[in-house]
């Protein structure tokens, strides 16, 4: 039950995801002087058009990593892992128990057949959640090169923003989702604990 407690300490932070994103752009300093070289004053005074000014004297040097969303992803990186490991040994440890086709008395088998495909569809999303995750970084780059090569453009800054706030929130609907998935597989098992075990009775075994 640790990996929640961490959730509930950093999703107090979660209003500041968009600073963060805006806070990790990292501009040159301009450089002090009375006024523009001649040769740039017809393009400043060009620079408006329609009303929107065009900011020609931004240089962004660097865009560094969102340290809130990477904060959160290390705690859950790690749960989802371990997650989908445990619920892989459920499934196999399941299958092994199945007993040889035989006619009638299967009703244990079939109980059998739902827990391994309940827990493999858990199995599977936790999987494509974690490769999701990974996706993060690259999409990120690919918009944090856009944002370095054209600076004056402010959507690709708040594009910037809104792919860490849609990651952080991700990882928010993963930590929920995998709350409810541990409670899921708990009630499955502790429910047919016992036809999981021993899928055919005593008595219709004997028969044979």
């Amino acid at each position: 039950g640790r990996w929640w407690v961490g959730w509930v300490r950093e999703a107090v932070v979660s209003t500041q995801s968009t600073g963060a994103s805006r806070a990790s752009i990292i501009f040159a300093q301009p450089l002090k002087s009375d006024g523009p070289p001649p040769a740039k004053r017809r393009k400043n005074s060009e620079s408006m058009e329609n009303g929107n000014e065009v900011e020609t004297s931004r240089t962004i040097i660097r865009v560094k990593q969102n340290t809130v969303v990477n904060e959160v992803t290390s705690i859950i990186h790690p749960e989802i892992r371990e997650a989908s490991e445990y619920f892989g040994k459920i499934k196999m440890w399941i299958q092994l128990q199945v007993p040889k086709i035989e006619d009638g008395n299967n009703f244990g088998v079939s109980i059998q057949e739902d827990t391994i495909s309940e827990v493999g569809g858990y199995f599977e999303y936790l999987r494509s959640a974690f490769d999701e995750c990974y996706r993060y970084h690259g999409t990120r780059g690919k918009i944090a090169s856009k944002v370095m090569k054209y600076p004056s453009l402010d959507d690709y800054a708040q594009y910037l923003c809104e792919v860490d706030c849609k990651q952080f929130q991700l990882i928010r609907i993963l930590t929920n989702e995998l709350k409810m998935i541990y409670s899921c597989v708990y009630d499955i098992l502790n429910k047919n604990s016992e036809k999981i075990k021993q899928p055919r009775s005593q008595t219709s075994i004997n028969l044979y």
